[in-house]
């Protein structure tokens, strides 16, 4: 009988530690309680946390942020743009296992892939994108935000970023349809790069934007004072010509010159 009370009151303990531990707030971070959405998240990422997944709620959201060099995950609640709340979360909350030792999955979560560019500025995330192997495809805007989608070849994701002033606000992992011609998943190619909005553009940006959406430079010629350029974009199968007068691009039209074969 004595030892079922011991036993009981070891039980009860761990489970008030274990409580007393959630709700703790690191020392290092509570500097960082009413700061800016953005402002707090770059400070957690210089002093070494990573980003893992945030869950939305009807007036906050909570972000999970995991630190492997002392194992701690936090949860951090943010309420109208700012961090109301910072606190320690079990390992399991990052997706690490009890011990902090691995992902509690096979590690083959594929927004591992780009989690961590939430938050990022747009230039900067899309050039870090391309650098892990993800390519351009289109962008729609409207109202205040813009989104654009990158397809990654193998494993064949298709991605959607939301843009909001400036900065990557989500990304999420979509059908392969967003990032397919005409809608269709077996036609075997993405859907064609939209270029209109680089006619008018001074030619060296726009030659730089065009690599950037996935075209390379297959031909190039001279007359008079024109400068013909060909692209060709081996993901869409698309081949333009880019036609630059005095400095800027005065057309971009559909070509079917043999150097894009």
């Amino acid at each position: 009988m004595k030892i079922n009370k011991i036993v009981a009151v070891l039980f009860l303990i761990s489970i008030w530690s274990i409580a007393g531990f959630a709700q703790e707030t690191p020392s290092e971070l509570r500097d960082l309680i009413g700061a800016r959405g953005s402002s707090g998240e770059t400070a957690l990422q210089k002093r070494g946390y990573k980003f893992v997944k945030t869950t939305e709620g009807s007036d906050r959201k909570w972000s999970n942020w995991w630190k492997s060099s002392s194992k701690t995950c936090i949860t951090v609640a943010t309420v109208d743009g700012r961090y109301d709340s910072i606190v320690s979360s079990s390992p399991l909350d990052c997706n690490q296992n009890a011990n902090g030792g691995g992902s509690e999955s096979t590690g083959s979560d594929p927004s591992s892939d780009y989690s961590d560019l939430i938050g990022a500025k747009g230039s900067s995330g899309e050039a870090e994108l391309e650098r892990r192997g993800y390519k351009f495809i289109k962008t729609t805007e409207g109202g205040d935000r813009k989104w654009s989608n990158w397809w990654k070849a193998s494993p064949k994701t298709c991605l959607t970023v939301a843009t909001v002033n400036g900065r990557f606000d989500s990304i999420v992992a979509g059908s392969e349809l967003d990032c397919k011609a005409g809608g269709n998943s077996s036609s075997g190619g993405s859907s064609a790069v939209d270029l209109k909005d680089l006619v008018g553009s001074r030619a060296a940006g726009a030659e730089t934007e065009i690599e950037g959406r996935g075209f390379r430079n297959v031909k190039s010629n001279k007359s008079g004072s024109a400068s013909f350029t060909f692209w060709k974009n081996d993901d869409t199968g698309q081949c333009v010509m880019m036609t630059v007068r005095n400095g800027k691009v005065s057309s971009i039209v559909k070509s079917n010159d043999p150097a894009c074969r």
